[in-house]
């Protein structure tokens, strides 16, 4: 079966970057045009692409500010990149527990977190689900808390009318394999401030000072840049750009994400409607003014009914596509553990342990019929 996901202008992008000479500056500039395209698409002033979406999160403290010795209010249940992002930073992760019903961080949850040494707050936008609100920026701001909104998981989610990722200080996207649009590696920030822009921009790129976070000239001129007196490094950086080649194929996907996350959705919807009843499933709840995009399908499982294990392979046994249970919470693996011994989040430990988060990114037509069959009988097997 073709991979829908991969369609004719990856391959034709790719092709006119290498016939252009890569990577030669006579060929069309596919990261600028990413950038500018995608800035447009999240209604975003300014948008500066990454090597991936832990480079973002790493520059995007970075450009709020925070350093050694300040401490950013993360969630657990996620992936650890989102609290590696914090230790690359120099800064401490500490974690504050989730809502029982959406799964994300809240206002609520953060507040008893607060101190002195906080420095910022990043929210996960997990499953396709927005954490961030503008009620919560608002709370933020009146605690003078930069909001980072790790949003990896969550393209053309919506709160409030806009699009997650847009709605705190910066929004951080991945296009790693398993998002909503993909280049196999590579990711994306997007903020409305010009002064957070150019940081993310020459934190990208060696802290070179002749750069500008405007698409399209993310890279000296040459005839700047051959000069013997030229300056070029002004402030700390890394070496975070994304390739041209990465470039041309996420352009691609880009035009294409709102049939992604329609399809996402569908399948989704789809799984909810046989979902729907059972009394051992609680799906991940979406509030008023939200609008999810469904990166997965996650579901709280009542193993008091039925085992993980045994749904797992109930599952299996019915022709399922099988499934993911939840990442150990960040602070339960090991490399953390040593950290920060002391840490619990009882509503996150909970939703670990019970977590089933149902692929998406199913052909509907061709595909789901043998999930959604799947799905009915091991919930008619185990009511």
């Amino acid at each position: 079966m073709k991979n829908w996901r991969i369609g004719s202008n990856e391959l034709a992008y790719v092709t006119e970057l290498l016939n252009g000479g890569f990577p030669g500056r006579q060929s069309r500039g596919f990261v600028g045009e990413l950038e500018k395209n995608f800035a447009e698409k999240t209604g975003s002033k300014y948008a500066i692409s990454f090597t991936n979406g832990t480079a973002t999160l790493h520059a995007a403290l970075v450009a709020c500010g925070v350093g050694p010795g300040d401490e950013v209010i993360v969630p657990p249940l996620t992936m650890s990149s989102t609290s590696l992002a914090v230790l690359h930073a120099g800064a401490k992760p500490v974690f504050a527990d989730v809502d029982p019903d959406t799964f994300v961080l809240t206002w609520e949850t953060v507040k008893p977190h607060i101190s002195s040494r906080t420095k910022a707050v990043m929210p996960v936008n997990l499953y396709g689900l927005p954490a961030v609100t503008e009620e919560f920026v608002r709370q933020a701001d009146s605690c003078g808390l930069p909001v980072i909104e790790d949003s990896a998981q969550c393209f053309l989610g919506k709160a409030d009318g806009r699009y997650a990722g847009t709605i705190g200080k910066i929004g951080s996207f991945s296009f790693q394999n398993s998002k909503h649009m993909t280049c196999g590696e590579g990711g994306m920030t997007v903020t409305d401030d010009p002064e957070l822009a150019q940081k993310l921009r020459r934190f990208s790129s060696l802290g070179y000072g002749q750069i500008s976070a405007e698409p399209g000239k993310s890279k000296i001129d040459k005839n700047v840049i051959a000069a013997p007196e030229t300056i070029r490094h002004v402030e700390y950086g890394f070496n975070y750009r994304l390739s041209e080649i990465c470039g041309a194929v996420a352009l691609a996907q880009l035009e294409r994400l709102d049939e992604f996350t329609a399809r996402r959705i569908r399948c989704a919807e789809a799984f909810m409607e046989v979902i729907d009843g059972c009394k051992f499933l609680k799906v991940q709840k979406t509030p008023a003014n939200t609008v999810n995009s469904y990166w997965a399908l996650a579901a709280e499982l009542d193993q008091n009914t039925v085992s993980w294990k045994e749904f797992q392979q109930e599952f299996l046994k019915q022709g399922g596509d099988g499934f993911y249970g939840a990442w150990r919470l960040a602070y339960q693996e090991p490399f953390f553990a040593a950290l920060y011994p002391q840490v619990s989040c009882p509503v996150a430990e909970r939703l670990q342990r019970n977590m089933i988060q149902f692929k998406t990114h199913y052909l509907f037509e061709e595909e789901m019929p043998s999930q959604l069959n799947a799905l009915k009988s091991v919930i008619s097997k185990f009511s």
